[in-house]
């Protein structure tokens, strides 16, 4: 009878437990990625991923669509990356031409990429008058 007691007390202070600690949302480890975009030639807004050392996150030919509001002087865009699967992630870019640098930031995303949360550096390593490449680097997770 002893026994019973305890085991419903302990059964009732776990169920008690879990209805007042919030769940901890479960969070893929930070891992490192470095992307090739390559943007133009028909639309200089629109990139395509060229090489990626992560291909199972962001595959080749995973292309980006930045929307703006503002292009020059400097860039500060929102941007929406589209997955050859589907899978969208949105974000936002800040460059600056004069030193060919900047940050992208995403925070969330729909399909394959449901939770995906990225700080990337963008550097700019090439352009001519019809194409603009840019490397990114830097970390991402999930949040799942």
């Amino acid at each position: 009878m002893r026994s019973i007691r305890r085991i419903l007390v302990v059964a009732g202070a776990t169920l008690a437990l879990s209805l007042f600690v919030p769940a901890v949302a479960a969070s893929s480890p930070i891992n490192h990625i470095v992307m090739t975009k390559v943007c133009g030639p028909a639309d200089l807004a629109v990139c395509t991923v060229t090489e990626t050392s992560d291909p199972g996150v962001i595959p080749l030919e995973t292309y980006g669509v930045w929307t703006g509001p503002r292009f020059d002087p400097h860039l500060s865009s929102n941007v929406t990356i589209f997955a050859p699967d589907g899978g969208t992630a949105t974000g936002h870019c800040s460059l600056s031409w004069t030193k060919g640098l900047g940050l992208c930031i995403f925070g969330g995303g729909t399909g394959s990429l449901a939770g995906f949360h990225a700080n990337l550096h963008a550097t700019l390593v090439a352009f001519d008058d019809t194409t603009l490449t840019f490397t990114w680097d830097g970390t991402y997770h999930f949040d799942r």
